[in-house]
């Protein structure tokens, strides 16, 4: 098969491609943050309330299953029970806790970091994206840059962005790789199949939340529906708290603490 070489209009429509989907792909990220702040506490205290449901069920089916066996429970091989049992379903709930920390704390960047990043990170993908210089994926330095100039972008970094562009040129220079593109004689399956992974990009979440972190009336009925899973999470609560009450009080269960 020809090879395609660097002034072919193949390779401009590819390197197009991919900076495309990098930049969908930070958008995604940004939506995400966004997503988080607005709605991740609320998220994550439905399901910390719900996993308080779980657990209190698979106490109620412990105390169940003492009852069938003549009613004695000790508490320390309940609490071990219970918490191997839970382990998952705390271990995400941690996860949610963290994430929402993160997007937290994550600054908001003016529309000029925004769009100078875009424009660094542009020039900087044409000189090392791994998928434009075959040249990256050889040496070490190039490839710890590359991955330092992909988290500057998404920081909006700017300052960041331009040190690393004269990094960048510098360790070019040295390796005597500059302006090398690759010759690609799949490059129309290549273009092909990051175009699949732009569609792929823009019709699933997190990119598609966008409605509800651009929309003030979505963002509030959001906010509503979460609400109000909390409260009915938290009516089913007290109801099986109820439960074990009763059983403890009345219903043969008995606690034997060495």
């Amino acid at each position: 098969m020809e090879l395609i070489k660097s002034g072919d209009s193949k390779y401009t429509e590819y390197e197009d491609l991919l900076l495309e989907r990098d930049q969908l792909e930070k958008e995604a990220g940004q939506i995400w943050t966004v997503y988080l702040q607005m709605f991740g506490r609320l998220i994550s205290d439905c399901f910390e309330e719900k996993l308080a449901c779980v657990k209190c069920k698979k106490t109620i089916a412990y105390y169940q299953h003492a009852l069938n066996h003549g009613g004695a429970v000790e508490p320390a091989a309940l609490e071990k029970y219970l918490d191997r049992e839970m382990a998952a379903y705390y271990a995400e709930l941690r996860r949610m806790l963290r994430e929402n920390e993160e997007a937290d704390s994550a600054g908001v960047s003016t529309p000029y970091e925004v769009e100078r990043s875009k424009k660094l990170y542009r020039r900087l993908a044409k000189l090392v994206h791994p998928d434009m210089n075959p040249e990256t994926d050889r040496s070490d330095v190039l490839r710890e840059l590359w991955n330092r100039i992909m988290a500057a972008y998404h920081r909006n970094d700017v300052k960041e962005l331009i040190e690393l562009e004269v990094l960048v040129r510098r360790v070019l220079r040295e390796l005597g790789a500059g302006g090398v593109r690759a010759e690609l004689p799949d490059i129309g399956e290549r273009a092909a199949a990051v175009r699949a992974e732009i569609e792929e990009l823009t019709h699933s979440e997190p990119y598609t939340l966008r409605y509800l972190v651009e929309d003030e009336e979505a963002a509030e009925n959001k906010k509503k529906e979460l609400r109000e899973e909390l409260e009915s999470y938290q009516r089913y609560h007290r109801e099986l708290n109820a439960v074990i009450l009763g059983m403890l009080q009345s219903g043969g269960i008995q606690i034997h603490v060495e």
